[in-house]
């Protein structure tokens, strides 16, 4: 019994902690998505972002600036060719200081590579662009917490296509180490 109540203590998350892998998972049109790279440049692919190298796309993939009060984070599911991608950008105050957050202004935007590209574009209109929480309460976002720059929190909605369907996203968990920009 007493084994028993020590591996209890072992197994639960230290005082302080953020739960969970880094990444952003969901399920999106009913299929597991596992995200947990952000953007690298493939020699067999398109250069991303203006052939930028591995530090300036870790920055690019997640970053926060409080100046804005803006955080964006980008994963896909391989860093060289990724099938999928997902993209998310919300208002933050790492000032507020009570979880869960629900900010005022999020947006989502989920990328099927197949579909032409290896950059996330707003010119995209075959995948799920454009879609915010300021002209739809179709999607939302809630941040549980935010220590020593790592950020996370849940997500779901319902995304349009450029090209008319409807896809559900839900069951979606994020968790990133931001860096600061200006």
């Amino acid at each position: 019994m007493l084994i028993l109540f020590i591996l209890s203590l072992l197994l639960q998350h230290p005082s302080g902690s953020t739960p969970g892998p880094d990444g952003i998972y969901c399920r999106f049109k009913d299929q597991p998505l596992a995200l947990a790279y952000g953007m690298r440049m493939s020699k067999t692919s398109f250069r991303q972002r203006g052939g930028l190298r591995g530090p300036a796309l870790d920055t690019l993939s997640n970053w926060f600036s409080a100046a804005q009060q803006y955080v964006e984070i980008i994963r896909q599911d391989d860093p060289m060719n990724p099938h999928f991608g997902i993209a998310l950008g919300f208002e933050f105050d790492e000032t507020n200081g009570e979880y869960p957050y629900t900010p005022a202004f999020a947006k989502i935007q989920v990328k099927d590579f197949r579909w032409g590209g290896v950059e996330f574009s707003l010119n995209d209109t075959l995948n799920y662009t454009g879609v915010s929480n300021e002209v739809s309460d179709d999607l939302t976002i809630e941040v549980d917490g935010f220590q020593n720059d790592t950020i996370f929190g849940r997500f779901y909605g319902l995304l349009l296509s450029g090209a008319g369907p409807m896809g559900a996203v839900d069951s979606g968990y994020f968790k990133a180490r931001v860096y600061r920009v200006p």
